[in-house]
């Protein structure tokens, strides 16, 4: 199944141009990196204390939605950034 998006700005250089009317599968998995990366990133600035709403509604959650849009799960992830986070605390602990 093709599927033909609007690409938002802020995936500008992320994905291929010119994909023909498609993400490809590095798209797709750079897309769910993306995702994942910007979740524990707040979650990250949420234990600093940090005000995260206006992150989280400008970044975390268009990339988010954009990543569901090519065939990711929402609870996948979550769980790829709770894992990553959870790594993160422990290789942290201490400091």
């Amino acid at each position: 199944m093709c599927q033909s998006l609007d690409v938002p700005d802020f995936l500008n250089g992320i994905i291929t141009p010119g994909a023909p009317a498609a993400y490809t599968e590095t798209d797709r998995r750079e897309l769910r990196d993306l995702a994942v990366h910007l979740l524990v990133d707040n979650q990250k600035l949420q234990r600093a204390g940090a005000a995260t709403r206006m992150h989280h509604l400008l970044h975390v959650q268009p990339a988010i939605d954009h990543a569901i849009k090519v065939g990711w799960d929402r609870g996948d992830l979550h769980a790829a950034a709770d894992r990553e986070y959870g790594q993160w605390l422990i290789d942290n602990a201490g400091r």
